[in-house]
């Protein structure tokens, strides 16, 4: 595969989430970094001869040899991360972000009797406790004044606080507690101090209740300048509440391990706090997921030449994680320790580390083929597929039953094989007994449609037994699997997506990001849009054969096809004074109707 194909490649499997990516040239130098809520929806506008009309744009995409993407948790974090590529790199094509302007931190200076609430754009040593980066400076801002309505910290310099002999507007307006002028003690002043700082650590869910609840109260008194000062605190501190880990507020050095399922890899580089770089491969995953983890760490760090950090992150501590801990102090000549957190921000950092591993292989069917086909054949002890359908039941209250059958071939969605049923008449609820007849007309439809080599019933347990009971009917063996969606709050195996298969008695749990589930999300995703994409031509086909009749408006309309459940035929075929006797209809409109189906419907 030459450069050029490699980039096309790399930009069309791109991952489908928030973060930043980075183009490099031939020689590995960087060009350009840039940031997305999608990062493949926005790159493929690189996948364009002359990007989007930009020129020095069109100059990148000639120079472009390779893109590496950074994968995120959120926006925010996108924002800080390409903020800190930008300055580390300075890529030639970036014009903004190269000065050496930061972001807004919120500091809380506790050097001083009477702690001071100020916004920084630094660091200092000793100069009290810093929170953020803050990406939105009116964030920032809203958030200082929100914390000094709330607890009245000052924000005056301490020249000001030590020569004012009279309290100033703030204190007037309830934005300070006056301190200056003794109108708060020492440990009253502490105890809020604590407070702003527990509400910057994240602490803030009880406040935000507390803001919207005086906000609905104040919107129903009519209020509403009240109710709008309280939604602005609500969303003040919903910024506050979103943690970030691209920049943390302790100046630490250590590493973030994540692998994946099949064995690809990030490392996250964090040096005084900040992420700044990643290491990214793939390693033959033969052992369990611990002692993966222990030949990447051996593989990753033996080189003379790598950075060693005080600790490595990861994501299940090996069995001989104290023997690696020493062996890994020796080279480095300081101590290293292994740890495997469970919780809190560490945890998610080591999460976005597994993100960041999956990304390379991309989303759904960026993972090969032949890769798929080979766990599927795994996991139903079938061979390798490469033809696979996937059937639906739907119904919108028992009523327009339809099912539908999509084809994928080799990963891919072949369209012009698509089918969709009417089942049963078209009404009930008996969501088994429908699966049994779709199951059975694909199956009698096989020498014409073929076979495919997997059969995906969308459903569980019964839906499968349902299917099975059709092809013993058609004397086949057809290669049957079921797929249950995970439903939240039924227990920890009901909460992951699961896959019956005959031969099994208690189904498969799907492990996420995975290539298979990932495809069998998106089939079975698909055959769900397709079914209801024929429940709205049907529902919108019965509305507009009804507008034609004179007379018949759209409250008669709704009373008609309440009545006949969608099934015109019972309007056209039944007495005309049974459809008479429902309200709004008489009978010359009856007979009018039944005329009018009779001739677009003989």
């Amino acid at each position: 595969m030459s450069g050029d194909q490699l980039f096309q490649e790399q930009l069309r499997t791109a991952p489908a989430r928030p973060g930043c990516y980075m183009f490099r040239g031939q020689d590995d130098e960087v060009l350009y970094v840039g940031k997305a809520l999608d990062l493949r929806k926005r790159v493929q506008v690189y996948r364009r001869e002359g990007a989007d009309g930009r020129a020095r744009f069109a100059s990148l995409l000639e120079k472009a040899h390779c893109a590496e993407f950074f994968v995120t948790d959120n926006e925010r974090e996108a924002i800080l991360l390409e903020d800190g590529l930008v300055k580390q790199h300075q890529p030639p094509m970036n014009i903004l972000l190269k000065d050496d302007k930061s972001f807004l931190l919120l500091n809380i200076d506790t050097t001083h009797q009477w702690p001071r609430l100020s916004l920084s754009r630094r660091q200092r040593q000793n100069s009290g406790k810093f929170f953020g980066p803050y990406p939105s400076a009116t964030a920032a801002r809203r958030t200082k004044r929100l914390l000094m309505q709330a607890f009245g910290i000052r924000d005056c310099s301490d020249h000001t606080i030590n020569n004012r002999t009279r309290a100033c507007l703030k204190y007037s307006i309830g934005m300070c507690s006056g301190p200056c002028v003794g109108a708060v003690d020492a440990g009253e002043y502490a105890s809020a101090v604590a407070a702003a700082e527990a509400v910057l650590n994240g602490d803030v869910a009880g406040r935000i209740e507390m803001e919207r609840k005086r906000m609905a109260t104040a919107s129903a008194k009519l209020e509403y300048e009240i109710a709008m000062r309280c939604r602005d605190r609500a969303l003040a501190l919903e910024a506050l509440s979103a943690p970030q880990k691209v920049r943390l507020a302790e100046a630490l050095d250590f590493d973030v391990i994540g692998i994946d399922v099949r064995g690809y890899f990030a490392i996250l580089n964090y040096r005084e706090g900040d992420w700044v770089h990643t290491i990214r491969g793939h390693q033959p995953l033969v052992e369990e997921h611990a002692e993966a983890v222990a030949a990447l760490i051996s593989a990753a760090y033996r080189s003379t030449t790598a950075e060693i950090p005080p600790r490595i992150l990861v994501p299940a501590l090996p069995e001989a994680a104290g023997s690696l801990a020493d062996w890994l102090s020796e080279l480095a000549g300081h101590k290293v320790s292994i740890v495997a957190p469970s919780r809190g921000e560490k945890r998610a950092l080591v999460r976005m580390a597994e993100s960041n591993a999956r990304s390379q292989r991309g989303e759904t069917g960026s993972a090969s083929w032949p890769v798929v086909a080979q766990r599927l054949a795994d996991m139903t002890l079938l061979p390798p597929p490469a033809v696979v359908d996937c059937i639906d039941v739907s119904h919108l209250q028992g009523e327009h039953r339809v099912a539908s059958k999509v084809r994928f071939i080799e990963g891919r969605a072949e369209r012009s094989q698509y089918r969709r049923y009417l089942v049963g008449g078209g009404t009930g609820n008996d969501d088994y007994a429908a699966m049994q007849e779709v199951v059975g007309r694909v199956l009698a439809r096989a020498k014409e449609d073929g076979l495919a080599d997997l059969i995906v019933l969308d459903g569980g347990r019964l839906q499968l037994d349902a299917g099975l009971t059709s092809c013993t009917a058609h004397g086949l063996d057809a290669p049957l699997v079921a797929l249950a969606k995970a439903r939240k709050g039924r227990g920890p195996v009901a909460a992951e997506e699961r896959l019956f298969i005959p031969s099994k008695p208690t189904p498969l749990v799907l492990d996420r990001g995975t290539p298979e589930r990932l495809f069998l999300e998106r089939i079975r995703d698909e055959a769900h849009r397709f079914a209801l994409a024929y429940h709205r031509s049907r529902r919108e086909n019965l509305r507009l054969v009804l507008e034609d009749v004179p007379g018949v408006g759209p409250a008669k309309r709704k009373i008609l096809l309440t009545w006949c459940k969608g099934n015109l035929d019972q309007l056209r075929d039944c007495c005309a004074s049974e459809i008479a006797e429902l309200a709004g209809i008489d009978l010359p409109l009856a007979e009018r109707l039944q005329a009018h189906l009779r001739q677009v419907m003989p």
